[in-house]
């Protein structure tokens, strides 16, 4: 047998490799150049204004309220008392009460909206479900429409949810969005893995949670990661629902307490240090609120990266 060999172009390139020019490149012409070079430089351009801002703020997060004044990109004065504030000190209380609240609402809301959306779009994702499109419809319309504020405060008034986590939880449970990127991902998986589990003497319930969920993990994990990250920054509907007053502290999320905090805790007259560090100690919570989203992120990339791939190819 004749061996085959294999050229540099064709194996692996070394790191200098990469710098050199390919002569199989297609000629770009000078208006593609200078198209090149202004995509680069505008995208320089929002890496600067999207990252300069988050370094001047959490070098707060780490700094002397006293030299706050000479803050630009790093501390001038280097100190953990904001965190230790917020995190063992006066403050650690309710920081870490409403962290929990923000664990709490999002483990029930990730679950249960991802839940109930898979196993919504997995009959709708096969022809012969009854009235499909009339189901598919009323989804949309209520996407696309909303009943508005007041009568979603007036339904929660009336079960007593106000200043009540659930509240919270129950409007966010549909979502219609996650849907149809479910019902995409389904239509998508090959019939005949359901016939021969079916063959094999499978039910329903054990062909969705053990067959077709074990396959879609893609884009559960695309939309779970979304429900996360949507769910825990999010304040909106607390803000509806949970007063903002001492007797709401207690149910606030951390999107929502760090909100309050801005707005309350500089009229605090009797703490003389908090009043000096009120902006360091808003930056570390903030800094605290990031950092689960990205300790997560590494292991969800992947199925990010799956998921957004759907429906980008036909047939």
């Amino acid at each position: 047998m004749e061996e085959i060999k294999t050229t540099p172009a064709q194996g692996k390139r070394s790191f200098f490799d990469r710098f050199k020019k390919n002569p199989n490149k297609i000629h770009e012409s000078v208006a593609d150049k200078i198209l090149s070079v202004v995509n680069i430089v505008l995208l320089l351009f929002g890496v600067v204004i999207t990252i300069f801002p988050l370094l001047n703020y959490f070098s707060l997060a780490f700094n002397d309220g006293a030299f706050n004044i000479d803050v630009v990109l790093f501390p001038v004065q280097p100190t953990f008392d904001s965190f230790r504030y917020i995190m063992s000190g006066n403050g650690a209380a309710k920081f870490w009460r409403a962290f929990g609240n923000s664990v709490f609402i999002t483990v029930i809301i990730t679950i249960g909206s991802n839940l109930v959306e898979a196993m919504a779009a997995y009959p709708l994702s096969k022809k012969d479900c009854p009235c499909r499109s009339g189901i598919m419809m009323f989804f949309i319309i209520t996407m696309l429409f909303s009943a508005g504020i007041i009568p979603i405060y007036l339904l929660m008034l009336s079960f007593g949810l106000i200043n009540n986590l659930w509240s919270i939880i129950l409007i966010s449970i549909s979502n219609v969005t996650h849907l149809l990127y479910f019902k995409t991902f389904f239509e998508g998986i090959p019939s005949d893995i359901e016939e021969a589990a079916r063959l094999d003497g499978a039910g329903d319930l054990q062909l969705f949670f053990l067959i077709i969920v074990p396959m879609s993990l893609p884009i559960i994990g695309s939309c779970c990661f979304f429900t996360i990250v949507g769910t825990w920054n999010g304040y909106g509907s607390a803000l509806l629902f949970i007063p903002e007053a001492a007797d709401g502290e207690p149910n606030m999320p951390l999107a929502y307490y760090i909100y309050y905090f801005m707005n309350k805790s500089a009229l605090d007259k009797n703490d003389s240090w908090l009043m000096l560090n009120t902006t360091n100690v808003e930056a570390a919570m903030m800094f605290m609120s990031i950092v689960p989203i990205i300790l997560m992120y590494p292991y969800v990339v992947r199925y990010i990266k799956s998921g957004l791939q759907i429906g980008s190819v036909k047939g």
